[in-house]
């Protein structure tokens, strides 16, 4: 599959989609060792899903902040510094982790581990969509997202077999590791080219230069949206939601993570090679989309019946949402090189900050609805849905775009 890139994009795709992995590693680790992880050191069961609310929206908040960061960082100083960057801030406080002794560092180290991640994926993303012919690009982005979406799938497995402290620790080994991997990664030539003339790199006025360039930002965040909805909602609180089905045989939640990701890895490429058969980013989108919301229904309707309709339920709403590759790369091709890493990075790490609101939201109707979790998760589902569809339909296609042009 390597045969249509090539010889400098090659290395770009094995090491981007690797930081794809550490990365999705990381942000799923967390929700599958929080019931350990907060048994071990001694807080209160009646504390675990507040606790676990707080500290997810400290890790996305610190993704957020990396996000505009490590944006800027790409496109001011170029698309590799980014990678060896914040992989190495990641390494560093995810080990740390593993030495935390109260609810407190918990939670700091979760956040600094998080603005570090910021930049993998967006960074990644961007530096394949300039050194891939324009022709296979969406399928090799979706490369990088399908074989990192294993970094999910090899935490819930890891939560199975390690304790919580080893778990972390293996994801500050495996950082380190890549580190060392990407001395063989070369810069964007479209970037090397950009960075010689006089041309203002980084500059983020330029994002509201014009009231269209601000809307299809908005809207972005909007497609995205249903993926973290799942991620935030009903894979870290199902040991609430299952409750609330009245299951008698409760799913885990690190299984669950296995089989939704395990999902989304074979989504991406799908989406990818849909998106190559259409001739068309928006109608591939469109299509999951539409399997995603017919797998939410399967999954309020039928995941009840058993654990195992329960986690298949989880692999047709993560297969669905592989959606969400095509998605940034829309992103990055629609916006000049000067300002390219910044909207890519920003976009994929606001949108992970919906875990944020949506998990506010999830409590804040579950206390409104007398503790109904299920009601409210139901509420939420259908609300994102329909602002997804919408958004997508403001979204121009990009298919065909070359990349070499500026914003400014």
């Amino acid at each position: 599959m390597f045969r249509i890139l090539s010889k400098v994009a090659v290395p770009s795709v094995i090491v981007s989609a690797l930081g794809f992995f550490v990365d999705l590693y990381d942000i799923i680790i967390f929700s599958a060792e929080r019931v350990d992880s907060f048994r071990s050191l001694g807080i209160p069961e009646a504390d675990w899903t507040s606790l676990g609310g707080r500290i997810l929206s400290m890790q996305m908040a610190g993704m957020l902040i990396g996000g505009f960061l490590w944006g800027w960082v790409g496109d001011r100083y170029g698309r590799v510094r980014v990678l060896f960057g914040s992989i190495l801030t990641y390494s560093v406080f995810s080990g740390l982790n593993a030495f935390v002794t109260g609810a407190d560092a918990y939670m700091w180290c979760r956040f600094l581990a998080g603005v570090g991640l910021a930049g993998e994926l967006g960074a990644g993303i961007t530096l394949v969509a300039e050194q891939v012919d324009k022709r296979y690009r969406g399928f090799a982005v979706a490369m990088v997202g399908g074989l990192g979406m294993l970094g999910a799938v090899t935490a819930g497995i890891v939560a199975n077999l390690f304790d919580w402290k080893t778990s972390y620790l293996i994801g500050a080994g495996l950082g380190l590791m890549l580190l060392v991997m990407r001395m063989r990664v070369a810069e964007s030539g479209l970037y090397d080219r950009m960075a010689v003339q006089s041309v203002r790199r980084g500059d983020i006025r330029l994002l509201f230069k014009k009231r269209e360039s601000l809307l299809i930002y908005a809207c972005i965040l909007l497609v995205g949206m249903p993926a973290w909805f799942s991620n935030g909602v009903l894979l870290t609180f199902t040991r609430e939601i299952s409750g609330a089905m009245g299951m008698t045989d409760m799913p885990s939640s690190a299984t669950a993570i296995s089989f939704y990701f395990t999902g989304f890895a074979f989504g991406d490429p799908c989406c990818g090679l849909l998106s190559q058969r259409l001739q068309s980013r928006k109608k591939a989108i469109a299509a999951f989309l539409f399997l995603y919301a017919c797998s939410i229904i399967g999954f309020f309707t039928l995941g009840r019946e058993s654990v195992t309709a329960y986690y298949i339920m989880f692999t047709a709403m993560g297969f669905s949402v592989g959606f969400t590759i095509m998605l940034f790369t829309l992103a990055a091709e629609q916006f000049g090189t000067d300002l390219r890493s910044f909207v890519t990075t920003s976009t994929l790490n606001l949108n992970r900050a919906w875990v944020i609101p949506l998990t506010a939201a999830f409590s804040g109707l579950a206390g409104w609805l007398s503790g109904d979790y299920l009601l409210s998760a139901a509420i939420l589902a259908g609300f994102v849905i329909l602002l997804a569809f919408f958004a997508l339909r403001k979204l121009k296609e990009t298919f065909h775009s070359d990349l070499d042009f500026t914003q400014g």
